[in-house]
């Protein structure tokens, strides 16, 4: 059963997120934005020892093969915040909520075309040398974008450095890698890639897909 603290949340959430297009997942504490190749995931995330909230918002890529949402560019953005009274976490789960808004209006900024998204994919491996699903889906946006060299890059860095040779990201890497030099087969993979993942999430069929 719900405590006081939930429907806060719920209600902070609806006010501020709602109108950017968010619905909340059941009756979890996690909001979504569909963008068609991506969505915007906002968990107000409860903790295991204490009434309140974190704060976590992300995007996340749909053409990643998974059966649930993960947080793929983004993170924490606020730490636990305790409730102690409902007046006082009122104003604590809006500020939490309009914090999402304002983050989650950030991204949408960010990721407005494979070109642009490939640009901040790239650059975020190339500089941090991030973990093999960055690079997995830096070569993606990089292969929709028409970035053949690029996308070759990322997909040899999951291949032969960051993930097991026999893992199936590995084998969606190689899979992916195939397809570069064919650029309309590669739109169409990753259009696939996303139509099936849409499903697993219980996202609406896209009419046409989105590259």
């Amino acid at each position: 059963m719900a405590g006081p603290h939930d429907k806060i949340i719920a209600h902070a959430a609806r006010s501020e997120l709602a109108p950017l297009g968010f619905q909340r997942k059941g009756q979890s504490r996690t909001w979504t934005a569909d963008h068609s190749w991506w969505v915007t995931v906002v968990e107000f995330q409860p903790s295991s020892w204490s009434k309140g909230s974190y704060l976590n918002v992300a995007a996340h890529w749909l053409w990643s093969g998974l059966d649930h949402i993960s947080f793929d560019f983004g993170g924490r953005l606020e730490e636990h915040v305790e409730f102690a009274s409902e007046m006082q976490f009122t104003e604590e789960a809006t500020r939490l909520a309009q914090g999402a808004k304002q983050e989650a209006l950030r991204l949408s900024n960010l990721f407005v075309s494979p070109s642009a998204t490939a640009e901040i994919l790239l650059s975020e491996v190339r500089k941090t040398n991030s973990h093999a699903w960055m690079a997995y889906h830096a070569g993606v946006m990089a292969g929709v974008a028409g970035l053949s060299a690029d996308a070759n890059e990322m997909f040899v860095r999951v291949s032969s450095g960051f993930a097991q040779p026999d893992s199936a990201l590995a084998q969606a890497a190689k899979h992916m890698a195939a397809l570069v030099e064919e650029p309309e087969r590669f739109r169409d993979e990753a259009n696939s890639l996303i139509a099936m993942h849409r499903a697993s999430l219980r996202l609406p069929t896209l009419p046409i897909g989105p590259f």
